[in-house]
């Protein structure tokens, strides 16, 4: 990436290609002609009717053609709802399908359009090259890159406008324009996703451009929009894959540290539930007993923790990603940040009872009934706002009736029907379905009709839970043994016995029991 260094002199010798490249007029012709000439082309490009006579007007199947090349790909489903969306479609909402269906020109506005492109893209060329008297001009050369991007656009050539928005960033960039070089990094990662290019390049380009991005609003101090940007670059490395296969290892730790990006590991309570990585404010050098370096991290954590509105809305969207994909413990650390940075914030109220009772169904979910309790004890109830809250209701009868592992408690704590529906209805989706499968014992729910598979082997149950002692009892054997002889009834009662013992050494009381029989 080249960063000329530019001068005043340089601009006020090169006048008419600023204007043309700022304001859009020729280098040659006024400043009213050029005002003039672009009304025209606007309307040209714009309305059909005004080049009927240079082309025919485009029937709306071609249009749906170009939409569709333009909005989907062969590669990879976007409208399969088993298959990953971008990172845009993920955390953008409806920006990025609105992105996406743009009006295409055809028939000769759309040659009129390419050629303006090719001509912009010449002028920006033209602009970075070095001539006697005059120097590369970056500024200029963007602003043209980025007009032909627009003109591609128009005419729905992704490659093309891809390629030209890359350029105009990096020129940007170099000028410490952060604010436009993410921009247009943030807008060629979106044609990246909707492009035409195998999906490990897709992936590859995706995680790239957003990173560029990251790192542009990093350097302009905006700590919200880097860490965003950073999320959907590592979201970018599992697009297009199955939303029940688990995350690969490297595409799961570069989702961790994005997570760290909003809330530094010394603020998040679940932050040992990471499960790749470690935090970049732990110092591998220093001394663990050491007050003063914790106490420093802490402080610097607290610097660089990212309180901005809906800042949290993000956390919880990752959360509810890994949810899906059964990366409890991760999703755990997602939701611990989300939880910090509501409470660092100081104003939530309702989004932060559904942050903690979000954490109590995801940690009962896992089994580990005694985690909950202690956070609902220690840290939820020590929230006034949350005391009075719905969702505080529903946390503390979910933890009772698993700890009781009161099977009907727990299904009428999250019956659709019950007391808590409008707690449940206000979690998300993924978190909703998780609560249905919360186990008192931490396993799955064994069905009633498995009694009768039990009823089958009275016997061998019954000789495990007697003692040895009362075991062979005369009626146990009386009634069907009536008929065999006396050698054959001393041989199966020896075998009954064997049978005992080999039972109750597996359950690991045999030869205590022995030795209480002996004395």
């Amino acid at each position: 990436r080249y960063v000329p260094s530019l001068t005043m002199s340089h601009y006020k010798r090169d006048q008419a290609s600023n204007r043309d490249a700022l304001f859009g007029g020729a280098g040659s012709s006024g400043a009213g002609e050029g005002r003039k000439a672009r009304p025209s082309s606007t309307r040209s490009a714009a309305s059909p009717t005004s080049a009927a006579a240079a082309a025919p007007r485009p029937s709306p199947r071609n249009n749906a053609g170009i939409r569709s090349t333009l909005g989907s790909t062969s590669n990879t489903p976007v409208n399969d709802p088993q298959i990953t969306p971008g990172p845009s479609a993920i955390f953008g909402g409806k920006i990025a399908s609105r992105n996406r269906m743009v009006s295409i020109l055809n028939g000769q506005a759309k040659i009129d359009k390419m050629a303006e492109a090719e001509d912009n893209r010449l002028k920006a060329k033209q602009a970075m090259t070095r001539g006697i008297f005059s120097k590369p001009d970056p500024i200029s050369a963007a602003n043209f890159y980025k007009r032909a991007a627009d003109a591609y656009k128009a005419c729905g050539e992704n490659r093309l406008e891809r390629l030209h928005r890359i350029a105009s960033g990096d020129l940007q960039m170099g000028q410490d324009a952060y604010a436009t070089a993410a921009a247009e990094y943030t807008r060629a990662a979106e044609l990246a996703e909707i492009s035409d290019e195998t999906l490990p390049r897709k992936r590859q380009e995706c995680h790239k451009l957003h990173s560029d991005a990251a790192t542009a609003w990093a350097n302009m101090g905006e700590k919200g929009r880097s860490a965003e940007s950073t999320v959907k670059a590592a979201f970018g490395l599992i697009m297009g894959q199955d939303l029940t296969a688990a995350i690969d290892k490297k595409a799961l730790a570069r989702i961790e540290e994005s997570i760290e990006t909003f809330v530094p590991d010394p603020l998040n309570r679940k932050r040992n539930y990471r499960r790749n990585g470690i935090s970049a404010y732990d110092d591998p050098n220093a001394d663990p007993n050491d007050k003063s370096a914790l106490r420093n991290a802490l402080e610097l954590a607290k610097q660089n923790i990212v309180t901005d509105s809906y800042a949290h809305e993000t956390l919880f969207q990752i959360g509810a990603e890994l949810i899906r994909r059964r990366h409890y413990e991760s999703a755990l650390y997602a939701l611990g940040a989300g939880t910090a940075s509501l409470e660092a914030e100081g104003f939530a109220t309702v989004s932060l009872s559904r942050a903690y009772v979000s954490e109590t169904v995801l940690t009962l979910a896992m089994g580990d009934t005694v985690a909950a309790s202690q956070d609902f004890q220690r840290v939820h109830l020590q929230r006034t706002s949350y005391l009075s809250s719905r969702e505080c209701a529903l946390g503390e009868d979910l933890i009772r009736a698993c700890d009781a592992m009161d099977l009907d408690a727990l299904d009428e704590a999250r019956s659709k029907t019950g007391p808590h529906r409008a707690a449940l209805a206000n979690l998300e989706p993924a978190l909703r379905g998780l609560v249905m499968e919360i186990r008192v014992s931490g396993r799955a729910k064994k069905e009633k009709k498995n009694v009768d598979v039990v009823s089958k082997k009275p016997a061998k149950t019954a000789s495990a839970i007697a003692p040895p002692a009362a075991a062979p009892t005369k009626p146990v054997l009386s009634s069907p043994k009536a008929e065999l002889s006396s050698d054959d009834l001393l041989k199966e009662t020896a075998a009954s016995f064997e049978e005992m013992d080999d039972i109750m050494n597996q359950m690991g009381l045999g030869d205590d029991e022995e030795e209480d029989d002996d004395d």
